[in-house]
C-alpha cells in the first residue's frame, strides 16, 4: 500500500513563533557566555591593575621622596656650612684690624708717645692679661729693640678687647720680626719651667709665623688638638709690613668648641649624621662614634686615606670644595652623602642620612596599598560570584519570559517596528524630540526608549557644551586682564626718566604662561640714587603671580624707608616668610647705584649673576656672592657688596629664563650664549641690548615651546 504525503500545513504565526523563540532562546545563551567571560575578564584586569598601580605608586613615591630628600638634604648642609664659614671669616676680619692696626703704628711711629710692656705674672692666677715674652736670641738692651717694643706696647689695650670681647678667642698676639711677642690671654702660668723661671718664645719657627709670611696674607692654621682643655683649636695670622718691608706678624688662635653644635645641627633625620673635615681631609669633628666617618679623637683620622671606591671619590670632590650629594656605601650601609665647602678655611661640611631612612615611608605606602588591594580582591570576588549567580536566574526567568513574548511578536512584529523607523526619521535638524506611545513590552519598546534617551542626552550635551564654552570663554577674558594688570604693575613706559639724562634704563617681560612670576622693578629714592630690582618667583602661573605682586610691594615699599639693599632684603625677606604656608620663595637681585659716581651697592639673594659692562667695553658676568632666597626662613642675613658702573658702562640683569632657555634638543641656552649676543653690538642703548639678546634666545630655541618667563633688564651709564 503506498503511503500519502504528509500535506498539513503549518501556519505562519507559529513559525514566526519558533523561529523568533530560537532567535531569542540562543541570544540569551551567546548573551549570558559572554558576559560571564568579560565578569572574569574584568576580574583579572581588576587584579592586574592593581598590581601595576601598587607598583606606579611605589616607584613615583621613591622618586618623589630621593629628589626632595637631596634638595632639603644639600640644602640644609649648604645652610649650616655657610653659618659655620661665617665664624671663620668673622675670626679672620678681626686678625686683619689688628694687623692693620701693627701697620699703622709702624708707619706713624711719630704720633705714638712709649707704652711699657711687662713680663707675664704667675701671681695673677687665671686673669686675663698682656704680656711680653722675648726670643733667646735678642738683645733686650739694644735701645732701638727697646723703643720698638714701647711703640708695639700701644697694642695692649686692642689686644686685650679683642680677646675679652670673644668667647671663642682665646689669645691674640703680636710677634715681631726683631724677637719680641706681645700677647694677650689667661694661661701665661706656661712661659715658666717648674722652677720658675720664664722661659724664651721663638715665634719665628711657629707653623702660624711662617705660613703668614709665606702667603702674604691672612693664613689659617691646620686644627691642633688643645691639651689642656681636650678642645681643637685653630690659628689665623697675618703679616705685618712697613714700607714694604716685614716687621711682624698679628694673629689670634681660637677653640672650635662652637663647631660641634654646628654640626651637630646639621644632622638630618634619626638616623642621619654629620661631620666637619679640613682641607687635607682629616675628620675635625664628627657624630658618629665609629666606622669610615668617625673622628680620631686627638689624633685626626684621614677620610681620604681610610676609605675607598665611590665613598674615596665622593670624598676627594668634597675636600676640592665640591657641593653635591650622592646615594654611596658608607660603612657597608646605602646612605645619601651631601657635601657643601666652607670657603675662608677650604674645609668641608658633610651630612649622612640612611637610604633605608628615606625610603621607610614608601615602603609604608606600599604595605598599605597591598592590603587594600587584597581586600577589595577578596570583595570583588564575592561580588563576581554573586552577579554570575544572578545572571543564571535571569538567563532562566528569561527564558520564560521570551517564550511568552514570541508568541505576541509574532503577531505584532511588523507595525511596531513600521512605527519606530517612521518617528526615527522624524529626528533632524533642530528636531530632536523622541516620544513612543505604543507599548510593546519587548525589544522595540526598548529600542524606542533608548532612542528617547538618547535624544534627551543630545539635547543636554549642546547645552553642556554652550555652558562650558561660554565659562571657558569668560576664564580666557579673565586672564587676559590678568596678563594686562600684570604688565601695568611693572614699569613700562620708556623712556622711563626722560628728564635724566646721566642715565638710559629699560626692561621686559615676557611670562611663559597668561601670568608669570619674574618682575623687575626700577625706581628713583632720591635725586641721586636708582634702585634697581630683578626676581623670579617660585612656580608658575596665576600663583607665582600673586606672590611676585606681594614681593615686589614688599621690597619696593621697604627701600623707600631702608636705603641700605642688604637691610631691605633682611626685612623682606622676614615679611614673606610670614604665613609663607605654600613655601613659595623668589630670588632677587637688589642694587642702588648712585647716579653721579656710578658706585653700587647690591645684594643677591640666590639670582643670576649679574652682567656689567666695563672700561673694556665688553659685557662680562660679575660673579657675586649668593645669599639664601626670600621667604623660607626667618632671620637671614644677607652680604652687600659694591660695584663700579663707569661712565658710558653698562647694567644688563636676567631671570634664569634666558640662561635656561630650550632648544628641541633640550639644550641649553647658557651665559655664555647670552655674553656673546650682548658682545655682538655691546654699546648699543639698553633697548637694542634687549632686542638683540632675545632674537638670539628666538633663533636658538626655535619651534621649542617657552618653559619659563624671560625677563631682562639694561641700565646705561650716560658719558657726561
Amino acid at each position: 500500500m503506498k503511503e500519502e504525503p504528509n500535506n498539513r500545513m503549518v501556519p505562519l504565526e507559529k513559525k514566526v513563533f519558533r523561529a523568533m523563540l530560537g532567535i531569542l532562546l540562543l541570544t540569551l545563551l551567546v548573551v549570558g557566555a559572554v558576559i560571564a567571560f568579560q565578569l572574569q575578564q574584568l576580574r583579572k584586569g581588576m587584579i592586574s591593575a592593581n598590581v601595576e598601580t601598587g607598583q606606579e605608586v611605589e616607584s613615583l613615591s621613591s622618586q618623589a621622596m630621593e629628589v626632595t630628600m637631596e634638595d632639603n638634604l644639600l640644602r640644609l648642609t649648604s645652610e649650616k656650612a655657610a653659618a659655620a664659614d661665617t665664624l671663620f671669616f668673622d675670626f679672620g676680619k678681626k686678625v686683619s684690624v689688628l694687623a692693620e692696626s701693627a701697620q699703622y703704628l709702624y708707619e706713624h711711629e711719630a704720633d705714638f708717645g712709649e707704652v711699657k710692656v711687662h713680663l707675664p705674672d704667675q701671681k695673677n692666677g687665671t686673669a686675663l692679661d698682656v704680656y711680653v715674652t722675648y726670643s733667646e736670641k735678642v738683645d733686650q738692651d739694644d735701645p732701638a729693640f727697646q723703643d720698638e717694643q714701647g711703640l708695639v706696647g700701644n697694642l695692649q689695650g686692642e689686644l686685650l678687647a679683642v680677646t675679652a670681647e670673644n668667647e671663642e678667642i682665646n689669645s691674640d698676639y703680636f710677634a715681631s720680626e726683631s724677637g719680641f711677642m706681645l700677647q694677650a690671654d689667661d694661661i701665661y702660668q706656661g712661659q715658666f719651667d717648674e722652677a720658675g723661671n720664664l722661659l724664651t718664645f721663638e715665634a719665628k719657627d711657629r707653623p702660624w709665623y711662617q705660613g703668614a709670611v709665606a702667603q702674604k696674607g691672612i693664613y689659617f692654621t691646620d686644627p691642633t688638638h688643645d691639651v689642656s682643655t681636650g678642645d681643637f683649636a685653630i690659628m689665623c695670622s697675618a703679616p705685618v709690613y712697613q714700607q714694604d718691608q716685614l716687621v711682624g706678624v698679628a694673629g689670634a688662635g681660637m677653640y672650635l668648641s662652637s663647631l660641634k653644635e654646628t654640626v651637630a645641627e646639621a644632622v638630618i633625620g634619626e638616623a642621619g649624621s654629620a661631620c666637619l673635615i679640613d682641607g687635607k681631609g682629616n675628620i675635625i669633628f664628627s657624630t658618629r662614634e665609629s666606622g669610615e666617618l668617625a673622628a680620631g679623637g686627638a689624633e685626626l683620622a684621614n677620610v681620604l686615606q681610610g676609605t675607598q671606591g665611590d665613598l674615596n671619590g665622593f670624598l676627594t670632590e668634597a675636600v676640592n670644595g665640591a657641593q653635591a650629594v650622592s646615594l654611596i656605601p658608607v660603612d657597608g650601609e646605602n646612605v645619601y652623602v651631601s657635601c657643601a665647602p666652607l670657603e675662608t678655611v677650604g674645609w668641608t661640611l658633610l651630612s649622612v642620612l640612611p637610604e633605608e631612612e628615606v625610603t621607610a615611608p614608601t615602603r609604608s605606602l606600599t604595605d598599605a596599598l597591598s592590603r587594600k588591594n587584597s581586600e577589595m580582591l577578596q570583595q570583588s570576588d564575592r561580588r563576581f560570584l554573586y552577579a554570575f549567580v544572578t545572571l543564571l536566574i535571569a538567563m532562566a526567568l528569561l527564558v520564560v519570559v521570551a517564550y511568552l513574548l514570541s508568541r505576541r511578536l509574532s503577531s505584532r512584529l511588523v507595525r511596531p517596528i513600521v512605527t519606530l523607523t517612521n518617528k526615527v526619521r522624524e529626528i533632524e535638524g533642530d528636531n530632536l524630540s523622541f516620544t513612543w506611545d505604543q507599548h510593546t513590552h519587548d525589544e522595540i519598546d526598548v529600542l524606542a526608549s533608548s532612542f528617547g534617551t538618547m535624544t534627551e542626552r543630545i539635547e543636554k550635551y549642546i547645552v553642556d557644551i554652550t555652558t562650558i564654552t561660554a565659562e571657558k570663554e569668560r576664564i580666557g577674558a579673565e586672564l587676559s586682564v590678568a596678563t594686562q594688570i600684570q604688565a601695568d604693575m611693572l614699569p613700562c613706559i620708556f623712556p622711563a626718566f626722560p628728564e635724566r639724562k646721566e642715565f638710559d634704563i629699560f626692561a621686559s617681560m615676557s611670562p611663559a604662561k597668561e601670568v608669570g612670576g619674574d618682575f623687575y622693578d626700577f625706581f628713583l629714592l632720591d635725586d641721586d640714587h636708582l634702585a634697581m630690582v630683578m626676581a623670579d618667583v617660585s612656580g608658575k602661573g596665576v600663583p607665582a603671580a600673586l606672590f611676585m605682586v606681594i614681593s615686589k610691594t614688599i621690597i619696593k615699599n621697604q627701600a623707600q624707608f631702608l636705603k641700605s639693599p642688604k637691610q631691605i632684603l633682611e626685612t623682606a625677606n622676614n615679611l614673606l616668610q610670614e604665613n609663607n604656608a605654600e613655601d613659595m620663595f623668589v630670588t632677587v637681585w637688589l642694587g642702588i647705584m648712585e647716579i653721579s659716581t656710578g658706585r653700587l651697592q647690591a645684594v643677591n639673594a640666590g639670582h643670576e649673576y649679574p652682567v656689567i659692562r666695563g672700561a673694556n667695553g665688553q659685557f662680562e658676568l660679575l660673579k657675586d656672592k649668593h645669599g639664601m632666597v626670600l621667604g623660607t626662613m626667618p632671620g637671614m642675613k644677607y652680604r652687600e657688596y659694591e660695584a663700579q658702573i663707569e661712565e658710558g658702562g653698562c647694567l644688563f640683569l636676567y631671570t634664569d629664563g634666558v640662561a635656561e632657555a630650550t632648544n628641541a634638543n633640550n639644550e641649553l641656552y647658557g651665559t655664555d650664549r647670552m655674553l656673546a649676543a650682548l658682545n655682538r653690538e655691546p654699546m648699543a642703548s639698553p633697548k637694542q641690548l634687549l632686542v638683540n639678546v632675545r632674537a638670539d634666545i628666538d633663533a636658538f630655541v626655535g619651534t621649542a615651546p617657552q618653559f619659563d618667563d624671560i625677563t631682562m633688564l639694561a641700565m646705561e651709564r650716560k658719558k657726561q
